[in-house]
C-alpha cells in the first residue's frame, strides 16, 4: 500500500483524534520542526470559533507530529479538514530534511479563539510527544482565558 507523510501541528499532535479521521492507522514517525512557519489560531470555524494554521514567518518554527498514512486514506482525510488546502512542505526531523504534506489555510481572521476542547486536544498531544514546554507555552498565551 502506497503512503506519505503528514505532518499534524494542532489536534493531528493527538495521534487519537488522528486516528478517528482516518480509515487505516497512521505510523508515528517522530517529531519533526516546520522552519520559517508560525502558529496561529486564525482559521474560522462556522460557529465563530478558531481553528489553528501555520503562516510563513521568517523568524518561528512550527512543532508537530509526522505520521504515515496510506495513500487510500488522503481522500477521507480531505473530508475532515475543510477549506484547509494540503500542502507539501519541507520539514526537519533528527533523521535530516524530509517533504510531507500539511494542512495550511489563506482564510487568516485576527481575534479569533479557538474552544477549550481543542486547546486541550492540542496540548494532551503536544505533552505526549514531549515538545518543548516553551513552544507549548507559547500556544497555551495565545488563550484569551489562559487557564493552563
Amino acid at each position: 500500500m502506497s503512503t506519505r507523510l503528514y505532518f499534524g501541528y494542532a489536534s493531528n499532535l493527538d495521534q487519537d483524534t488522528l486516528v478517528g479521521r482516518l480509515q487505516h492507522p497512521p505510523k508515528l514517525i517522530g517529531v519533526g520542526v516546520l522552519p520559517h512557519y508560525g502558529f496561529r489560531f486564525s482559521h474560522p470555524n462556522p460557529d465563530g470559533s478558531a481553528r489553528a494554521n501555520i503562516l510563513p514567518s521568517p523568524n518561528e518554527n512550527v512543532y508537530g507530529a509526522v505520521y504515515e498514512i496510506t495513500e487510500a486514506d488522503v481522500s477521507h482525510f480531505l473530508t475532515s479538514e475543510k477549506d484547509y488546502e494540503f500542502t507539501e512542505v519541507s520539514i526537519a526531523m533528527k533523521e535530516g530534511n524530509s517533504s510531507a504534506y500539511t494542512f495550511i489555510s489563506n482564510q487568516n481572521v485576527s481575534n479569533i479563539f479557538p474552544n477549550q476542547d481543542y486547546y486541550e486536544t492540542i496540548l494532551r498531544g503536544g505533552r505526549a510527544l514531549q515538545l518543548p514546554n516553551s513552544y507549548l507555552s507559547s500556544i497555551i498565551n495565545r488563550s484569551p482565558n489562559k487557564l493552563y
